[in-house]
């Protein structure tokens, strides 16, 4: 698969990319922190779920208008250097507007639940594009609504499911499943294909697992203590 078609990490003869590596280990490190410590370190999870969307919305801006070729190592780089720092200056403003960086965590939780429900099947188990961006936008705005409402309990859901689909993404980077797939795939991107296969599903029920462990660690990690009894 090029980066032609979709995919960050490998070139047509399978090998790795330097924007695929840089890719694979920034998803790993950032979809672990919000998977495991989200909510204990709720400042940082904010400026991590600007910097996601923001970058992300950047990066796939240009793949859209001009998707590198497979020799064009270095325009990939760019690529993803030009959304990193506007991705860190849309983090920065979410400290400043802290309600729409926790209704950010939130949609990003719906985005990785919605993808997840979609990967079930090749092609995404909602086969019309209409349906399939009906349905993720519909998860989005639960999502959001929800972390604002329900704050903690809701936070911490999100931020493990998105954490731990970041992960996988991440993880798929080197192992080359097709997981990586997923979301390019279902919001139409040109040339983005998904297909799944036993390594694929393998990925996505090491997804639900790694995210029901990250909700009960973070629940463990953010509870309050309960107070001393002193007896009298």
């Amino acid at each position: 698969v090029g980066t032609e078609d979709g995919g960050l990490a490998l070139t047509d003869s399978g090998a790795l990319v330097a924007s695929g590596i840089v890719a694979g280990i920034a998803l790993i490190a950032i979809g672990f922190f919000f998977n495991y410590f989200g909510y204990r370190l709720v400042k940082v999870l904010v400026f991590l779920a600007g910097f996601c969307v923001v970058g992300g919305l950047v990066l796939y801006a240009e793949y859209k208008i001009r998707p590198p070729h497979d020799d064009e190592h270095g325009r990939q780089l760019w690529y993803l250097g030009i959304a990193a720092i506007l991705g860190a200056l849309g983090g920065g403003l979410m400290l400043f507007l802290f309600k729409v960086g926790v209704a950010l965590v939130g949609a990003l939780g719906g985005f990785a639940l919605a993808s997840w429900i979609l990967a079930m099947r090749s092609g995404g188990v909602i086969h019309s594009d209409v349906g399939r961006v009906l349905f993720i936008v519909a998860l989005v705005v639960a999502g959001m609504v929800a972390a604002l409402f329900l704050q903690r309990p809701a936070i911490i859901v999100a931020s493990s499911v998105w954490g731990s689909y970041m992960l996988f993404v991440g993880i798929d980077c080197f192992a080359r499943t097709g997981f990586q797939y997923t979301a390019l795939a279902f919001l139409n991107t040109p040339g983005a294909a998904y297909i799944t296969s036993p390594k694929v599903y393998a990925m996505i029920a090491c997804m639900a697992l790694s995210a029901l462990l990250g909700v009960v660690a973070q629940f463990r990690l953010t509870r309050k203590p309960k107070s001393a009894f002193v007896p009298l």
